[in-house]
């Protein structure tokens, strides 16, 4: 009977940390994607001069930062934060970020027809869309993100109060999915706002 109770005691708190894990990502690509944001709106106006929304949605967010940022977080969600597994990490980030930079492009090429970016002629270009270089440059951030910017994000996380973060994840979500549709259905009937995206020097 006791052995029964502790079986389901265990089973009630793994769910219960699954729960907290889907919380802290709904956070986690929220964040990434503001920040992504941020670093591309200040590049844009540093190289050309202008303040250009860099995001596909009409929040303030670019998404391909967020996803990026849950797959590292999803990868290494266990690991323990010391050097034997950098190198592990280093070329894990550098193989799956440059595939998600890879199959990113060919969406954006064969869904709305336009070439976010391209790298052919590239010293090592993969199928135009990544570079080894480029993948060598991804495990480098990867690698930093799991040992210095996941733990700050946690904190961060761990500021927002118990009774109100599960609420506040809902409504982030709720609204993502409202966001996405309509800028998927606004890109689909002016795609030159992707060609703009792409040549913010017009």
């Amino acid at each position: 009977m006791d052995k029964t109770i502790l079986n389901i005691k265990y089973n009630t708190e793994k769910f219960e940390n699954k729960k907290r894990s889907l919380i802290e990502m709904v956070y986690i690509f929220s964040l990434c994607s503001f920040l992504g944001w941020l670093v591309e709106l200040i590049y844009v106006y540093i190289a050309v001069g202008k303040i250009v929304n860099r995001g596909v949605l009409y929040a303030p967010m670019c998404c391909i930062y967020g996803f990026g940022a849950l797959i590292l977080y999803m990868l290494f969600y266990n690991l323990k934060p010391n050097k034997i597994n950098i190198p592990y990490v280093f070329i894990m980030a550098a193989i799956i970020l440059g595939a998600f930079e890879l199959l990113c492009g060919l969406f954006f090429k064969y869904v709305f027809g336009i070439e976010m970016w391209n790298y052919d002629g590239f010293f090592l270009e993969i199928l135009n869309y990544t570079t080894v270089p480029i993948m060598i440059g991804w495990g480098i951030l990867g690698t930093l993100y799991v040992f210095f910017i996941q733990p700050l994000l946690n904190k961060i996380i761990s500021f927002i109060p118990q009774n109100i973060k599960k609420r506040l994840a809902i409504i982030i979500v709720c609204y993502l999915l409202v966001d996405f549709g309509f800028s998927v259905f606004n890109l689909y009937g002016n795609p030159e706002i992707l060609y703009k995206m792409v040549n913010p020097e017009i």
